[in-house]
């Protein structure tokens, strides 16, 4: 029961992210000659998130059990704040949209089923108007896609995990031709949290920030493989069971394989939303 309550609230979390996926049609994907990127990471710094005591899921539901569960999740915020102060503050060394510029200057001559054209990485996205600007410049200018990127280290510290909503404009239409939600997750060494932060931020960050070049440039792998894949609702083969690390609970994640290689696996949901996840090794 906890199980299928944790799998239908990733679910849920997700879709809050990105409300359905959208395949790029073969006709649109034709009329592409180049598409600009921008990359929006508008956080400042690490996110953290107390683990959710499932009271309402072991009672089966119910007003009260979640109102439990809200109260003893706020008390958890509180002792995890506290605790977070004592360690935090060597992360606040590492500034992931400079790493995110470094991984998107390495992306050039990479395969790519788009011509990818100018690449930035943004604190904020754009205001209204020069959004509907840049959308309405598609009609004569390259395609135009923003990927809006957030990162957090998960309760626990037994993985980094980045949330990303990719969302393309083209011929100069106010609706999108693609959309989906990309989420990357790699799992961490154990221990108790400031050996965790020690490891992270050892020979000057060297894991910390190849965690973060490595989440941005696998988004993008990802979004491509998505581009180039079958839609959604095409027979894939058999959909496998994968292990995903929610609010620090091992939470399963059943979808079908899109790309197999031999330490990472790309997977994709029944609601469309993409994993690239570390293997397990048996």
């Amino acid at each position: 029961m906890g199980r299928v309550f944790l799998a239908a609230l990733l679910a849920l979390c997700l879709s809050a992210c990105a409300p359905f996926h959208k395949s790029l049609t073969a006709e649109s994907r034709t009329k592409i000659r180049e598409v600009d990127v921008r990359v929006v990471v508008a956080q400042e710094t690490f996110m953290f998130t107390a683990q959710s005591p499932g009271v309402s899921a072991a009672m089966g539901g119910g007003l009260i059990p979640a109102l439990i569960d809200a109260g003893i999740q706020q008390s958890r915020q509180k002792d995890l704040n506290a605790e977070i102060e004592a360690v935090v503050d060597p992360l606040l060394a590492y500034d992931f949209r400079a790493e995110a510029k470094q991984a998107l200057g390495g992306i050039t001559g990479q395969p790519f089923p788009l011509k990818l054209g100018s690449m930035q990485v943004l604190a904020a996205m754009p205001t209204k108007a020069q959004h509907e600007a840049r959308i309405a410049a598609t009609r004569s200018g390259p395609a135009y896609m923003v990927l809006t990127l957030q990162y957090a280290l998960e309760p626990g510290l037994g993985a980094f995990t980045t949330r990303t909503t990719a969302t393309l404009w083209q011929d100069g239409a106010v609706e999108p031709s693609y959309r989906t939600a990309a989420i990357f997750q790699a799992p961490l060494e154990g221990g108790q949290r400031a050996e965790v932060i020690k490891r992270l931020t050892a020979d000057d960050g060297l894991t910390m920030r190849t965690l973060m070049r490595d989440s941005v440039t696998e988004t993008l792998r990802m979004v491509a493989i998505d581009i180039g894949s079958k839609s959604v609702a095409a027979a894939e083969g058999p959909r496998k069971s994968f292990v995903f690390n929610f609010r620090g609970t091992p939470s399963p994640v059943n979808g079908a394989t899109l790309d197999d290689q031999p330490a990472r696996v790309v997977v994709r949901d029944q609601i469309g939303a993409l994993y690239s996840l570390r293997k397990v090794t048996p």
